[in-house]
C-alpha cells in the first residue's frame, strides 16, 4: 500500500512517517516544507507551503491513501488580525483542494486528522463527547476544522474517494511540545504546585503511539469508510491526578497544595484570561465506544505507559541539554583553576618528591559507560599501599603531607586534568575501582555509569563514602536525576568551602 503523509515535520506527521516507513507493508511518501530527515524507506517531497502548492498530480502518483496531518495549529493567544480567515485558508480551503486533487488522481481513501474542539471546548455533567452529537465549536480553530469536515463529506458524495475523520483530544508522546511540555517542565522542578483541589474534572488524552496504531487500522479497514471517530487512551483523569502521574514518571516528589478552585477562576478573571482556569479546572472527555465496536480497536498502550515514555524522553533531552552546558563550565573552570593554581601545584609536587619520592598517584578507575581511565591525584599514602578503596586502607598508610592534603582536599586538584581531558566532571559520582563489584552492580542498575564521574557531588558533601554501596549508588542516582545548574554550583561551592570529609580510611 502506498501512503502519502502531509505535514511530515510536525509532531504527529513525523512519528507517523517513521512508524509506517519501518513497516514492510507500506510505501511511504511524505510532504513537508523542506527535506525532512528520514531513512530511505520514506520518500520526502518538499512542497514548500502546501496551502499554495498546486502540482499535486505528480505527488499523488499511485498513492492509495492520504493521511492529512498538516494544518494551522490551535494557539491560545492568536495574534492574527482575522484568526478565522487564516484558519479557514489553511485548515478548510487548502484541505479541500488537497482532497479534490487526491480524488481526481485516483486516491481511494483520505484520512483527515481533525480536533475534538469541533464538538466543543468542554464536556458537562460527566457526559463525554461522541461522534454523533451536534457539533458546537467555540473558536476559530474549531470552526475551521468543522467546516473542513463538512466539505470533505460533501466531496465524498460526488467523488469516488472514502473519507475518514479522526477527532483528536490533546496528543502527547515523545517530542511533544506546547502546553503539555510546559506542564512537564513545571512538574520536573519539584516545587509545590497549587492543584490539590482540582480533582473533580476529567480530561481525555491520546498517546502518540495509540493514535498511530488507530490510524494504521483506518488505512484499510472497510468499516472505517466515511466515518467520524474519536480516540483516546481510554482513561480520563483529573488535573491533580495528571500532575501526580507525571511526577511519578519524572521521578520527582509530588507536592500539591489544596488551593480552592475558585482562586483559579478569580485570578483568570483578574488577568482577563478565562481559558487558563478552564483548561486547568474544566472537563473534556471523549467516548471511544464507536472506535472499539466498529473497528475492534483497543488502545495498545495505557496512559501510564504513555506518560512514562514521554517523561523518560523529556528527562533524557533535558539531561543532554544540561550536560552540554555543564561541560562548558567543567572545561572553563578547570582550565582557569590549573592556570591560577599552578604555583600551588608546583609547590605540592616538590613537597611530594620530598615526602614519598613520587608526588602523583595514578590509578585505573571506572568511567562513563564502565570504560577505564587513569585518575590523577597527589599521593597521600605510602608508595607500597595496597590498591583498594580508601575505606579499606589503614590510617597508618597516610603520610604527614598526605594528611594535610586530604583534609584540605588539595590532593584532588590534579583531577582537573581528568576533567579537561573529558574523563571526569567537576560534579558527578566519585569514580570507583573495578574490584568494587558490589558498588559496580548497585551503580549499574541505577544508571550511574551513564554520566561522567566527578570530583565532588551530593554524596561527597554529605560524607557518604564507598563503604555503603547501596546507599552511595542511590544518592548518586538522585543527584543525577536532579542535577540542575544551581545544584552544580552548590556542590562545587560547598566543597570549596570545606563541606564533606573526603574519602575516609580505617
Amino acid at each position: 500500500m502506498k501512503v502519502l503523509v502531509t505535514g511530515a515535520t510536525g509532531f504527529v506527521g513525523n512519528a507517523l512517517c517513521r512508524s509506517l516507513g519501518a513497516a514492510a507493508d507500506y510505501d511511504v511518501v511524505a510532504t513537508s516544507r523542506n527535506m525532512a530527515s528520514f531513512d530511505e524507506a520514506v520518500t520526502v517531497i518538499p512542497t514548500g507551503d502546501y496551502v499554495t502548492f498546486t502540482d499535486w498530480e505528480n505527488v499523488f502518483c499511485n498513492v492509495d491513501v492520504v493521511i492529512h496531518t498538516a494544518g494551522r495549529a490551535h494557539v491560545m493567544n492568536d495574534t492574527a488580525q482575522d484568526p478565522l480567515s487564516e484558519f479557514r485558508r489553511v485548515n478548510r480551503d487548502a484541505t479541500l483542494r488537497l482532497a479534490e486533487a487526491a480524488a481526481n488522481a485516483g486516491v481511494k481513501r483520505f484520512i483527515f486528522l481533525s480536533s475534538i474542539k469541533v464538538n466543543g471546548e468542554y464536556t458537562q455533567n460527566g457526559i463525554p463527547f461522541t461522534p454523533e452529537q451536534k457539533e458546537a465549536p467555540e473558536d476559530a480553530y474549531g470552526v475551521s476544522k468543522l467546516e473542513a469536515e463538512q466539505g470533505l463529506q460533501e466531496l465524498a458524495k460526488n467523488l469516488d474517494m472514502e473519507i475518514v475523520i479522526i477527532r483528536l483530544p490533546l496528543v502527547y508522546g515523545v517530542g511533544v511540545k506546547g502546553n503539555f511540555v510546559s506542564l512537564m517542565r513545571l512538574v520536573a522542578t519539584g516545587i509545590p504546585l497549587p492543584f490539590g483541589c482540582i480533582t473533580d474534572n476529567k480530561r481525555s488524552f491520546v498517546y502518540l503511539q495509540n493514535l498511530i496504531d488507530f490510524i494504521r487500522l483506518c488505512l484499510a479497514h472497510p468499516n472505517a469508510a466515511n466515518q467520524i471517530f474519536l480516540v483516546s487512551d481510554d482513561r480520563d483523569i483529573s488535573t491533580s491526578t495528571l500532575v501526580r502521574d507525571l511526577s511519578a514518571a519524572l521521578g520527582v516528589r509530588s507536592i500539591l497544595l489544596p488551593l480552592p478552585v475558585g482562586v483559579f477562576e478569580l485570578c483568570a478573571v483578574l488577568i482577563k484570561k478565562p481559558q487558563i482556569s478552564q483548561r486547568l479546572c474544566g472537563s473534556l472527555q471523549v467516548d471511544i465506544f464507536k472506535s472499539k465496536s466498529l473497528l475492534g480497536w483497543q488502545p495498545p498502550y495505557s496512559l501510564e505507559v504513555g506518560l512514562t515514555e514521554t517523561a523518560n524522553h523529556f528527562r533524557m533531552h533535558n539531561f543532554l541539554m544540561r550536560t552540554r552546558m555543564l561541560r562548558f563550565f567543567d572545561v572553563f573552570f578547570s582550565v582557569a583553576g590549573l592556570v591560577i593554581l599552578w604555583p600551588l601545584l608546583l609547590i605540592i609536587t616538590i613537597l611530594g618528591l620530598i615526602d614519598t619520592g613520587s608526588p602523583f598517584f595514578l590509578q585505573e578507575r571506572v568511567g562513563k559507560g564502565k570504560k577505564p581511565f587513569t585518575l590523577i591525584k597527589f599521593r597521600t599514602m605510602k608508595k607500597n599501599t595496597e590498591s583498594v578503596a580508601s575505606h579499606l586502607v589503614s590510617a597508618a598508610s597516610i603520610t604527614p603531607l598526605g594528611k594535610f592534603l586530604r583534609k584540605s582536599k588539595i590532593d584532588e586538584l590534579p583531577q582537573l586534568i581528568n576533567v579537561v581531558r573529558g574523563e571526569m566532571s567537576l560534579v558527578g559520582p566519585r569514580p570507583n575501582l573495578f574490584n568494587q563489584k558490589e558498588l559496580m552492580y548497585e551503580r549499574e542498575v541505577r544508571g550511574v555509569y551513564d554520566v561522567l564521574p566527578g570530583i565532588t557531588g551530593l554524596a561527597q558533601i554529605n560524607n557518604i563514602d564507598m563503604s555503603t554501596p547501596g546507599y552511595l549508588a542511590e544518592t548518586d542516582s538522585k543527584m543525577i536525576r536532579c542535577l540542575t545548574i544551581s545544584n552544580y554550583f552548590k556542590y562545587v561551592i560547598k566543597t570549596a568551602f570545606g563541606k564533606g570529609a573526603g574519602d575516609v580510611v580505617k
